[in-house]
């Protein structure tokens, strides 16, 4: 048995081998490089100057607004206004607002509707929600005016259909799961998305559901993961899962749907968020996402025209040529045609603020690009111009603006701003 034992202990010593050709664990495990498999250069960083200014741009007039984004398609054209001067302001706490045949219907986050002249009289207000509904909640809404009603969807799980003449109610209806998206109507139909990525159709009538369709979610949500245009007959939205969705409204079926994919899997944000869809005359989709890309989509086919690794969740203003975007302290340009990068800037912050910026927004006027932050400053680039620039502060809180002819009103969530 002895025999056996050192035998066996020999084997053992003669396997081992000698120290220096033991394999050092760390040394193996250093060696090489780490691959990434998909990986491109973002360029929201990228300084770009082609092009030195922006001429020749169509302008359009705004008589409503009488949704999120101004019309069905979400499609911003250059307008002609020139914001020198404030001329009025009101104090307002104002959650979402909205241009409807000459009048601004607002919603503040304590459920009062109140409507207002063009000059900013007060003409008729009323409450929807009783002071203990609000009170336990943050209640967001969202509003669109069609046929002289106002329908409000908000995320306790309700949507109100009132009259713009005297506020009553004509109709509400629960349907148990706040809703996330923008609002939009065709042909009698109101959409909108839940926040379990659930589109509905639902009859403007008498609130009656017409269908609903149900796709893919995450747990993790962000409410701009849910984005909504319409052109003709050709209904296109996002959801929380990071899909995009092309339904024909005549026959109610999938045209086509994709996945939006990131530049680099390793880091995939956790929250899905996507710049509102945008669909130009010619019937191309124009869409950006936190997952790194700007896309040009054929609203026909689905098939992707180009794509560019620069990105923004903020809604696009769109000339003939351009895209015309901002993203943190930036703004960039986009050709349309192909997708190339033409203009990229940071705007330095004024030397007497220094606090992180954000721009929120983002509209081309007569002779300057106007940008919006979240610290309440107005950044002015010259269109002639694209090295020169200007920045003043107009109020706090900016939250969206409506064009209305040669008009610019401002919600800055506390007021009303009348340029």
């Amino acid at each position: 048995m002895k025999i056996v034992y050192y035998v066996f202990l020999i084997f053992l010593l003669s396997c081992g081998g000698s120290n220096e050709n033991l394999i050092d664990l760390k040394s193996f495990t250093d060696q090489g490089e780490k691959i990434s498999l998909i990986k491109k250069k973002n360029l929201n960083t990228t300084d770009v100057n082609e092009i030195s200014n922006l001429q020749k741009t169509k302008y359009k007039v705004y008589k409503d607004w009488s949704q999120s984004h101004q019309n069905q398609n979400n499609l911003i054209y250059p307008s002609r206004i020139f914001l020198d001067k404030k001329n009025k302001s009101i104090s307002n706490n104002i959650n979402k607002f909205v241009i409807y045949k000459n009048k601004i219907i607002t919603i503040d986050s304590k459920s009062k509707i109140k409507v207002f002249d063009m000059n900013l009289k007060s003409l008729k207000s009323k409450k929807i929600y009783k002071r203990k509904i609000y009170k336990n909640y943050n209640i967001d809404f969202k509003i669109i005016a069609f046929k002289n009603k106002i329908f409000i969807a908000d995320n306790l799980g309700n949507i109100h259909c009132l009259s713009i003449n005297d506020l009553t109610t004509l109709w509400k209806k629960n349907f148990g799961v706040p809703f996330k998206s923008n609002l939009k109507i065709h042909r009698n139909n109101l959409y909108l998305i839940n926040s379990n990525s659930k589109i509905y159709s639902i009859s403007t009538e008498d609130g009656k559901l017409n269908w609903s369709f149900e796709t893919a979610s995450r747990d993790l949500k962000d409410n701009k993961s849910y984005q909504i245009a319409i052109y003709n007959n050709n209904l296109v939205f996002t959801n929380d899962n990071a899909e995009i969705y092309c339904l024909d409204l005549s026959k109610n079926n999938i045209k086509w749907s994709l996945i939006f994919q990131t530049a680099n899997f390793e880091n995939t944000p956790l929250l899905f968020r996507s710049s509102p869809v945008s669909i130009d005359n010619n019937g191309y989709i124009f869409v950006s996402t936190n997952y790194g890309y700007t896309y040009a989509i054929d609203i026909t086919t689905g098939l992707i025209k180009w794509s560019i690794p620069i990105y923004s969740t903020n809604r696009f203003s769109i000339t003939d040529k351009y895209l015309v975007n901002s993203w943190n302290d930036r703004v960039f340009i986009i050709k349309k045609k192909n997708g190339k990068l033409v203009f990229n800037k940071k705007l330095n912050n004024s030397k007497k603020y220094d606090g992180k910026t954000f721009y929120k927004d983002l509209i081309i006027g007569n002779n300057w690009i106007y940008v919006f932050d979240n610290n309440g400053f107005k950044t002015s680039l010259s269109k002639n111009n694209l090295r020169k620039y200007n920045r003043i502060k107009i109020g706090k809180n900016y939250q969206n603006s409506i064009i209305h002819k040669n008009n610019l009103y401002i919600n800055t969530k506390n007021s009303i701003l009348k340029f």
